[in-house]
């Protein structure tokens, strides 16, 4: 293959993307403390696995925790080796980093498609400033490992299909990337990307190219990275947490959903909206896809548009849906937004195809300044005593929409979609600063949790009734809470001769307070996401 080869060029660019991405997903990570339910139950995970010492199963609650394989629990244990303790910040890193590594692979697998270090650059960015990417990646989640590993699963696929040199090694990699997948979040880490490889074999008509693939080889090497978990997990945890694990939270989930069940449609509604500012180019993306002009590219955009709909089909006909499910097609989105955007160069004025990629950008640019205007007024209206934190988000938004205006104005389009990404950078960075500290305070259990502590004695009873345990598990520094459900448990819990203490929401301790039969005392009320949580006791503190 003919790739641009100005190392220089290369170096500078991969230089500037760590920088850049760094930068972005770092800054400030662990200024907030873990928000419920995700972020503090696989922290709690690791923190039990570190505990316990059991790196092959792991706990929650002290219990067998079937719903997820054990890489992400594993890396948030290495990353914490150095401190000593499992915190916000080292529970981020993993995907932080991952973030990094996706937003590096996307970049050198533009330069292969599309043989040109610009829009290999291009998808990168608009890769790591797209909206649910950025947010995920400084969250402690699967999501943005599994997209690393679906990306580099292609990357090495794409290399070993294209070039001769070191083709084995790049298969190698291929097969040991879908079983790195599968060890962060199930067979979805091999679904998603080898159904990708076979549609677009089958696309181009060349599905006798999988033997160049020596599949008898990758197979064993994928078996053999998934089963050394496997095996010691039948061994510790039994063949009952290996089916849970492997069938009903991954295949269960996709033929009748338990949870999370959404139409047929809800991808179609969620992802534009997740994938902002860059979703305001898809429909020019898809139109010159199928244009004349686009037709003759097909080969270099091929892989990436085959990629974006096995995932979105996918997932549009499994039977739970969230929105993160979907982040593997995102590196795809990014690839082909990236690509439209430098054809756009070539289109001359006036045509649809330049007016499909000049509205988005006239759209975002009126957008900045609109905010510029109606956010500090919200903040005045909802926190007044906030507003003077509003004025670094009206100057990167008044400046950016100014150079944003004027790049439009002189029609160089690759310039503003620079602007573009400095300017959610600047504003994401100062949001970490000011923003979310506040919106941390409504999000945290840590500080209903230390008020807790502080009244218990070494050895007290806790409990928690109908709420999510796993922020209370985790700040509290408990392994095992008692969790009830029934309305006799909790009688008989609050009837304890001793001092015993409870979490309970709000509305359900309202809804029992008259069957209960005997005082109870709120020691504590504090909102943790969208629950009001109450603190109780059914002694008084003295």
């Amino acid at each position: 293959m003919n790739v641009p080869s100005s190392n220089n060029n290369v170096r500078t660019m991969v230089g500037f993307i760590i920088l850049f991405t760094g930068f972005l997903f770092f800054f400030n990570i662990g200024n907030r403390d873990l928000w419920a339910p995700d972020e503090p139950r696989y922290a709690q995970v690791s923190k039990e696995m570190r505990d316990s010492g059991n790196f092959i199963v792991p706990h929650l609650n002290s219990d067998p925790y079937p719903d997820k394989p054990p890489l992400l629990f594993w890396l948030v244990n290495v990353s914490s080796l150095l401190p000593g303790e499992i915190s916000p910040l080292t529970a981020r890193i993993p995907s932080a980093l991952a973030g990094v590594g996706c937003c590096l692979a996307v970049f050198f697998l533009g330069r292969r498609l599309f043989q040109s270090n610009g829009i290999a650059l291009m998808s990168a960015l608009i890769l790591a400033t797209s909206s649910k990417f950025l947010w995920m990646a400084h969250r402690v989640a699967f999501d943005v490992i599994l997209t690393f590993f679906v990306t580099m699963a292609l990357l090495c696929f794409y290399r070993g299909y294209k070039e001769q040199k070191n083709r084995g090694w790049f298969y190698v990699f291929f097969y040991a990337c879908m079983a790195l997948g599968v060890l962060t979040k199930g067979p979805i880490g091999f679904i998603l990307p080898f159904c990708t490889v076979l549609t677009y074999l089958i696309v181009k008509r060349d599905a006798g190219a999988l033997k160049s693939a020596k599949p008898w080889i990758g197979s064993a090497i994928f078996l053999a990275i998934v089963f050394s978990w496997v095996c010691l997990a039948v061994i510790y945890g039994g063949k009952e947490y290996t089916h849970q694990i492997l069938f009903k939270q991954n295949v269960g989930r996709f033929a009748s959903s338990f949870a999370h069940k959404r139409p047929f449609y809800y991808f179609i509604i969620n992802f534009p909206l997740n994938f902002m500012p860059w979703s305001l180019f898809i429909p020019g993306v898809a139109i010159y896809a199928f244009s004349r002009k686009g037709r003759e590219k097909r080969p270099l955009f091929l892989l990436p548009a085959i990629w974006f709909a096995v995932i979105f089909i996918f997932f549009s006909i499994t039977s739970g849906k969230r929105d993160i499910y979907v982040l593997p097609l995102y590196p795809a989105a990014a690839l082909l937004t990236a690509w439209f955007l430098h054809e756009l160069r070539g289109q001359a004025q006036g045509q649809l195809i330049r007016r499909l990629g000049d509205y988005p950008c006239y759209l975002l640019c009126g957008a900045a300044f609109l905010l510029a205007i109606l956010f500090p007024i919200a903040v005045y209206h909802h926190f007044p005593e906030y507003c003077v934190s509003t004025i670094p988000f009206e100057i990167i938004l008044i400046a950016g929409g100014v150079v944003m205006w004027r790049s439009l104005k002189q029609a160089r389009t690759i310039f503003f979609t620079y602007t573009l990404n400095f300017v959610i950078l600047a504003s994401f960075a100062a949001g970490t600063v000011w923003v979310i500290p506040l919106v941390n305070r409504y999000k945290s259990a840590r500080e209903i949790c230390d008020k807790a502590v502080a009244m218990m004695r070494p050895g007290d009873p806790l409990a928690m009734f109908n709420c999510f345990g796993d922020p209370y598990l985790f700040y509290t520094n408990n392994s095992h809470i008692q969790v009830m459900r029934r309305l006799d448990e909790l009688q008989q819990f609050l009837h304890s001769p001793e001092r015993v203490f409870l979490f309970i929401q709000e509305k359900d301790f309202k809804a029992l307070s008259n069957t209960l039969e005997m005082p109870v005392f709120i020691l504590e009320k504090d909102s943790v996401g969208h629950r009001d949580i109450l603190f109780i006791s059914n002694k008084d503190i003295l």
